[in-house]
């Protein structure tokens, strides 16, 4: 009753759909598209889109479940493990960074891209995000995962309710200093390592519950509880639901991870049918791509384009199909440079690590 692969797959890539849902539409829709339904006063769009902001907290949750469970397979490889995929990573980030910063840019001569020799080296190394606002959490998972072997070990050597106090503590401590006084430093060199600390901070808390989870065994307790129910896709619909209404009542981000966590747990007790599955299966191999270039359509380049169709579900299906046309172009690249490298760094009878 763990969390699968697949499962895990498919969260993450709810995950980034939800993150273009809140991008699309957690702004004023005046001139940029007509919402169909309403709920006092505002569109309906606007609350999915604020429950979305959840996306984060829950890649994170399932970041940490992932990398905890190898570690409990094998202590020693996952600092080398994680360098590879963190790696690999870049490898896909340095793809996008050369065709829709660089490329792009130069060919639609839009103002900014790429810009100077600094900004182009801090976006290219993942220090900075001013090429795109959806990149700042690049650098914080690189963080998290390179600090993932320390962390686990704190977490198998320390009571699980005190260090959950203490990250808690510093969740609030670095939300408080994220959204609310965020300038304390003038000086450039202070003022990034401030930021990488609260958003290392703030993106602590889901990670390190995600490891915590799997170590109590808190998500087979609970399929085990939900599973008796007799309608258990109305259940869990009915408490995501309630949860989304929940965060309309509450509109502030604090509360997004808290929200996170149930979500994930409601939703892996829904039966998808085979189709829903497959579709979301495919999508996965996609989603790192959706992340790293969805920005690049609806807001730097071609905002009219995607806004285009007006009706919220027409323009989110029109910027998934892009950035899944984006992806493809960008996998022709990507998959022979991974391929290359894995036979060049692969040892004899060595198994290659897969994307």
């Amino acid at each position: 009753m763990e969390i699968t692969i697949p499962q895990s797959k498919i969260i993450k890539t709810i995950a980034i759909l939800m993150m273009l849902c809140l991008h699309l539409f957690n702004r004023p829709y005046e001139g940029l598209f007509t919402p169909v339904l309403f709920i006092v006063a505002q569109p309906v769009s606007y609350y999915i889109s604020l429950f979305s902001d959840a996306c984060v907290p829950i890649f994170l949750f399932i970041s940490g479940y992932g990398l905890y469970f190898n570690y409990q397979k094998d202590k020693h490889t996952l600092l080398k493990s994680n360098g590879m995929r963190l790696f690999k990573l870049y490898i896909n980030y340095w793809l996008v960074v050369l065709l829709f910063a660089l490329l792009l840019g130069f060919l639609l001569d839009k103002e900014g891209y790429p810009g100077t020799f600094t900004k182009f080296a801090l976006n290219f190394f993942g220090l900075e995000s001013s090429y795109n606002g959806a990149w700042w959490f690049f650098f914080t998972y690189i963080l998290l995962t390179l600090a993932a072997p320390l962390l686990f070990k704190v977490l198998e050597s320390y009571n699980t309710w005190l260090l959950l106090a203490f990250v808690l503590l510093f969740y609030f401590v670095s939300f408080y200093f994220r959204v609310y006084n965020n300038d304390l430093f003038t000086n450039p060199y202070l003022s990034w390592v401030f930021r990488q600390s609260y958003l290392f901070g703030t993106s602590l808390l889901p990670f390190i519950l995600g490891a915590m989870v799997l170590q109590k065994k808190w998500h087979s307790q609970f399929s085990n509880h939900f599973g008796v129910l007799k309608y258990k896709n109305v259940a869990a619909l009915l408490g995501i639901g309630i949860l989304i209404i929940i965060h309309g009542f509450i509109p502030n981000l604090v509360i997004a991870p808290f929200l996170a966590i149930p979500f994930i747990f409601l939703w892996n007790q829904l039966t998808l049918g085979k189709y829903m599955e497959r579709f979301l299966l495919w999508l996965s191999d996609h989603a790192t791509n959706l992340w790293l270039v969805h920005m690049f359509f609806y807001m730097i380049y071609f905002e009219s384009f995607i806004y285009a169709p007006k009706y919220p579900i027409l323009i989110f299906v029109n910027l998934v199909f892009w950035s899944v046309v984006a992806s493809y172009l960008i996998n022709i690249l990507y998959y022979p440079i991974i391929k290359l490298i894995t036979i060049k760094t692969t040892k004899p009878n060595e198994t290659p690590l897969h994307h």
